[in-house]
């Protein structure tokens, strides 16, 4: 194959990619000319391996969102009410179970060769720890931000009392009347 024919069928890979022509001659050396001539004489090709691409991009995208449907569906399963999780919890349980997922996958698809099978226990088993430590954190982080939120709320009541009492007080009640008020308004002493 000559030097032309070669850089011919590498502009046609990069025009499938998704590069226009002032690109392709940037990247290949080939003047906008030549390529928009060459494209000309040779279009239905050109064009052909773009369709080609397109198809196989939303089919691989098809696949990554199917197999992140089906590691949602695996997750919930294991992992219950995602209501019981932090964010951050539940994209790194995600992760964990997708690859054990794939793991599993491979073991399906594919003859095991016995001599490494125990590299592939020993994987499993790190990877059962990570899921079960991570899930730990997320359930810690999760009770400490509750346990946050409890304190913020109870200080912001208590703030909220004093001013009322104080408010009160100012108005010319006695400090049994305002804390009355305090009472009926927040509910608190």
């Amino acid at each position: 194959m000559g030097k032309r024919q070669e850089l011919e069928l590498e502009a046609i890979r990069l025009y499938a990619d998704g590069n226009e022509i002032p690109a392709i001659s940037t990247l290949i050396g080939v003047s906008e000319n030549s390529l928009r001539d060459w494209k000309r004489r040779a279009h239905p090709e050109w064009d052909e391996a773009r369709r080609a691409a397109r198809k196989d991009k939303l089919a691989s995208m098809e696949d990554v969102g199917s197999r992140l449907r089906r590691s949602r569906e695996i997750a919930s399963q294991l992992m219950g009410s995602s209501k019981d999780q932090s964010a951050v919890g539940m994209v790194l349980n995600q992760t964990l179970q997708t690859m054990l997922y794939d793991l599993m996958d491979q073991l399906d698809t594919s003859a095991i060769d016995p001599d490494n099978m125990k590299n592939m226990s020993k994987l499993l088993g790190n990877i059962s720890l990570a899921l079960g430590r991570t899930e730990q954190a997320a359930s810690i982080n999760l009770k400490r931000e509750k346990e946050i939120r409890k304190d913020e709320r109870e200080k912001a009541l208590q703030d909220a009392g004093n001013a009322i009492e104080k408010a009160a007080i100012q108005q010319g009640m006695n400090a049994d009347q305002a804390a009355f008020w305090r009472q009926q308004v927040l509910g608190v002493q």
